[in-house]
């Protein structure tokens, strides 16, 4: 009796650690349920890191008390070892092959909405431009005209197209590749938008679809309160808090998902021997957007990056939200977030590209 009292803290322990592995599952696969029917489960990826920061704790936990129970942990993440692997991927950096691309993906933010600095000194500007990228995608390039985008980038990538969203707000494609075509993806949004181009690359049509995906559109006090349930949790108006905060969540996922289709839908119907598709997705790696996405294209971060990747910096919301996705016969190298400034509420994302299986 004495004995089963003793273990008792165990038993808890264990309970407790089986609790966390099963959540962490949870949050995993409701990624894969469409936002659109399940709305209520379309945020758990969000929290998928807290629960593998968890299992990891009782692993160690295990370690030096019980070495035999890390088995549950070790158990739990290879249940879900996918999505480990796309909220966190390890690689062995390689360098790329001669023939490869560089391209790069940034949310600009309107160029970090700096209006009294020259556009020729912009920080943005200047790292686009020293940045050797041979396909620049950007989102919320608003901030300058057109015109204006064309004399700061054309010594340099005389293929450009930028297309407008809503008044000044557009995306814009930079090339050192002829630009073939471009038109929009038909999709419900009235600030957000994706376009494809066909890019004439070494004799190959590419097909680059470049998104700008729905975002959550919280406000400054809707960021606060999000800071506020992490930072004090026993706080009493944190039902409140709460409440506000999944119910924008949960309408955003919602339109994001069926932009998602629709984006996957142009791909199926518009067959490239190579395609790429980028841009800010405001979803995170654990989410149906990018699962419905990776069901046809490779993520070059997952295959050639390292670590989370965060590519959101702002409001604690720490998540990696910009994406370079690929056809399987083309292969990344060297796949990284560039936490360079925080002119822009985004980093941008960068990886090299060989076309042809290596």
């Amino acid at each position: 009796m004495k004995s089963t009292i003793k273990k008792i803290p165990q038993y808890i322990f264990i309970a407790i650690n089986l609790l966390v592995v099963v959540a962490m599952n949870f949050c995993a696969y409701t990624t894969h349920l469409n936002s659109q029917t399940y709305p209520n489960y379309s945020w758990f990826g969000m929290i998928f890191p807290a629960f593998l920061l968890l299992s990891i704790a009782f692993m160690v936990f295990w370690l030096i008390f019980k070495k035999r129970f890390m088995l549950i942990s070790i158990l739990g993440m290879l249940l879900c070892g996918s999505s480990i692997r796309c909220y966190c991927p390890l690689n062995y950096p390689t360098a790329p092959p001669e023939g490869s691309i560089k391209l790069m993906s940034y949310n600009v933010m309107g160029f970090g909405k700096h209006d009294t600095i020259p556009w020729e000194e912009n920080e943005i500007v200047q790292y686009i431009r020293k940045s050797q990228a041979d396909i620049v995608c950007l989102q919320e390039a608003h901030g300058t005209k057109k015109t204006a985008l064309n004399e700061l980038f054309d010594s340099i990538y005389p293929y450009q197209l930028a297309d407008t969203i809503k008044k000044e707000a557009y995306t814009a494609i930079l090339s050192k590749y002829p630009i073939l075509s471009g038109e929009r993806i038909n999709y419900e949004s009235t600030t957000n938008a994706s376009f494809a181009y066909r890019l004439l690359v070494n004799g190959d049509t590419v097909l680059v679809v470049n998104n700008h995906l729905e975002s959550y559109k919280l406000n400054d006090k809707d960021k606060d309160n999000y800071k506020t349930i992490i930072q004090d949790p026993e706080n009493e108006e944190n039902e409140q808090r709460y409440d506000s905060l999944i119910h924008k969540l949960k309408a955003a996922n919602t339109l994001r998902a069926a932009q998602a289709d629709s984006v996957a839908d142009y791909i199926c119907k518009h067959p490239h021997k190579y395609v790429i598709c980028v841009g800010d997705f405001n979803a995170p790696s654990l989410s149906y957007t990018h699962y419905r996405l990776t069901q046809l294209l490779d993520d070059a971060y997952t295959r050639s990056g390292n670590g989370p990747g965060i590519s959101y910096n702002r409001s604690g919301m720490y998540f990696r939200i910009d994406n370079i996705l690929i056809s399987s016969n083309i292969t990344p190298y060297r796949a990284k977030v560039d936490a360079f400034s925080k002119m822009s509420d985004h980093y941008p994302i960068i990886s090299y590209l060989k076309f042809g299986k290596e």
